[in-house]
């Protein structure tokens, strides 16, 4: 059975004034599965993930996000971003609330769920997480590890279709690194539909179905990720992976 393509992407393309970044990308992402997009810094892989939620609005193109077209003028965008969690670099925790009220406010307020049900599942996330000590902490009192996974909890509270993840390691120090690559390990294993840029060469491909690469706002390659690293076909692609492997 084939799987069910969740995103399909036609003739993407997106410019900030005069400098196109992404340049007529198609592409489809299935149900369940990790893509991981790789490439060179200024290649577009940032702005390609923000296109697919319309963080960025696209110049050109479409985008059907589970049948809706997000592009559409007819289409509630907010309502459609509920289902698309998005973690960030920089975890853009609430500095005034502490994590229990960080992980709750959005639930309550936009899917109407009562504290006590809120509070409840955040205590759920927070135990996988090893972090149930950390429910009354602020952000300040918090590693960067810690913070990021924090972040993902907060966006797993809305109960997401997809998980959009934009570097989630580069902002933490080395040895904070490992344990937000496990709870998103994790996550692929639990069957979350991911899509991923990274800077992890070994993470994507021990966690990615596909991988993309992104070069000058084109997807250069697209396969399975012991293919891509065992027999890359594009030449910038191999010249890449010599400077970073």
């Amino acid at each position: 059975m084939e799987d069910k393509s969740i995103i399909q992407v036609r003739g993407l393309c997106k410019s900030f004034g005069k400098l196109q970044v992404l340049n007529d990308i198609s592409t489809d992402f299935q149900e369940k599965k990790v893509v991981s997009i790789i490439g060179p810094s200024g290649g577009g892989k940032s702005t390609f993930l923000r296109c697919l939620n319309l963080l960025e609005m696209p110049t050109s193109g479409s985008i059907v996000f589970d049948g809706v077209d997000l592009c559409s003028s007819d289409t509630d965008i907010n309502a459609q971003r509920q289902k698309i969690g998005m973690v960030f670099q920089h975890f853009n925790l609430f500095s005034n609330m502490n994590v229990m009220r960080n992980l709750t406010i959005a639930p309550m307020r936009i899917r109407k769920k009562s504290q006590e049900e809120a509070e409840e599942m955040a205590m759920g996330f927070l135990r996988r997480m090893g972090l149930e000590d950390k429910a009354d902490s602020y952000p300040s009192q918090l590693s960067g590890g810690q913070k990021q996974r924090i972040a993902i909890v907060r966006s797993l509270m809305m109960e997401p279709e997809v998980m959009l993840f934009d570097e989630p390691t580069s902002a933490l120090d080395p040895e904070m690194i490992g344990e937000v690559l496990d709870v998103i390990k994790q996550l692929a294993l639990e069957g979350m539909t991911m899509i991923i840029v990274t800077h992890e060469m070994r993470f994507a491909r021990e966690v990615s179905d596909r991988i993309l690469f992104l070069d000058g706002g084109r997807i250069d390659e697209d396969r399975g990720a012991d293919e891509f690293f065992d027999d890359p076909h594009s030449p910038r692609l191999i010249s890449f992976l010599k400077k970073v492997l």
